[in-house]
């Protein structure tokens, strides 16, 4: 079968020929209909220097969704013939994380004080993943898929679970105000996601060279755009809230002196949600967080409830994810896929394994 793999440490990926997956007793056999490229696949792609723990070579794809075609076991017979998301998450099950149901962050007993990605994070990375016509997937991973859901929504539903993430950790309330910083990828699901939320204001910032992203934003549910290249955010903020300042910001862009700003536009009590990951240490306005009590909060991942939620925001039909699907190519295309992504061309790109 073909598959999308990452053969070595250094730039590029191969379109490989591979053995179709042999199936343990917990194993059921996907055949993958969808999978999306995600910013992750992007930097894998480019190199690995921030992928230390990735094994190679690896079948790459955590965001992918199928059919169950084969089970390992007659017990899992029921599920032959489902439409399936995959949560690429196997935790251990029993350290303090999982017995807290925080599965994203399982480190299968090796402690929690090193802040590493988590042990726990397997298909795409530690094992092989989606991006091929199929997958051998626990079956405690596949998630049964409404028929509301189409299975190009169904196949970024991973990276959509990182916005329903932040809302499960967010205390949000109707009449609101947020701001998301970044109109990558992830920002930009989180504005679908919080499309629905009854926010007074919902505004995006991003950079003149984003026009078309930040036009995306409005399509799909934000009130405002601000380009923070061509204004200074924190008089943007305040002249849009009348001096308030925003209840919650979601940082998805992971530039590192965004979180001074997030900080700034956030008024006293509010929070702040960090989403995306940057490779370099960042300053803190400490004095800022405590004297106006702001909530600072980490999002890492999804857990299976995570998952269940995003695939009931998707059969919903409130939410308009199908919006972010800017780029379908056949899997033997990965590559213009990838450097659409790499290029920032497109949103979210699906690969059809079965080049439908």
């Amino acid at each position: 079968m073909k598959a999308v793999v990452k053969t070595n440490r250094s730039r590029g990926i191969e379109i490989k020929d591979v053995e179709l997956p042999t199936l343990k007793e917990n194993d059921v056999l996907v055949q993958v209909l969808a999978a999306s490229i995600c910013g992750s696949d992007l930097h894998m792609h480019e190199g690995m220097n921030a992928y230390e723990w990735v094994s190679t070579p690896v079948t790459l794809g955590h965001e992918f969704a199928g059919v169950v075609v084969e089970v390992g076991h007659k017990n899992h017979a029921h599920l032959i013939g489902k439409d399936v998301v995959i949560n690429p998450y196997i935790p251990c099950g029993h350290c303090e994380n999982c017995l807290k149901g925080q599965t994203n962050l399982c480190d299968h007993g090796k402690g929690s004080m090193s802040k590493v990605p988590a042990e726990s994070l397997r298909y795409g990375f530690r094992e092989n993943g989606g991006m091929a016509e199929y997958a051998s997937i626990d079956y405690r991973n596949v998630l049964p898929l409404p028929e509301e859901v189409t299975i190009e929504v169904a196949g970024m539903l991973e990276a959509i679970g990182i916005g329903v993430r932040a809302i499960e950790r967010a205390n949000i309330l109707p009449g609101e105000t947020a701001v998301v910083i970044g109109p990558g990828p992830i920002g930009l699901s989180m504005v679908a996601s919080l499309s629905n939320y009854g926010f007074k204001q919902l505004i995006v910032t991003g950079l003149t060279k984003d026009k078309g992203r930040l036009a995306l934003a409005l399509e799909l549910g934000a009130t405002d755009i601000v380009y923070v290249d061509d204004e200074n955010l924190l008089e943007a903020i305040a002249h849009k809230t009348n001096g308030n300042g925003v209840d919650h910001v979601f940082e998805t862009s992971g530039f590192n002196g965004s979180l001074t700003d997030a900080v700034r536009i956030c008024k006293k009590g509010g929070e702040v949600l960090l989403i995306g990951i940057s490779p370099q240490e960042s300053t803190i306005a400490t004095s800022e967080i405590v004297r106006g009590e702001i909530d600072i909060k980490g999002i890492y991942g999804v857990t299976e409830q995570t998952m269940k939620r995003a695939i009931a925001m998707a059969a919903s039909g409130k939410y308009p994810y199908e919006k972010l699907i800017t780029h379908t190519y056949a899997l033997e295309e990965a590559e213009a896929g990838f450097n659409a992504g790499i290029r920032k061309e497109a949103v979210k790109v699906i690969l059809k394994p079965s080049g439908e």
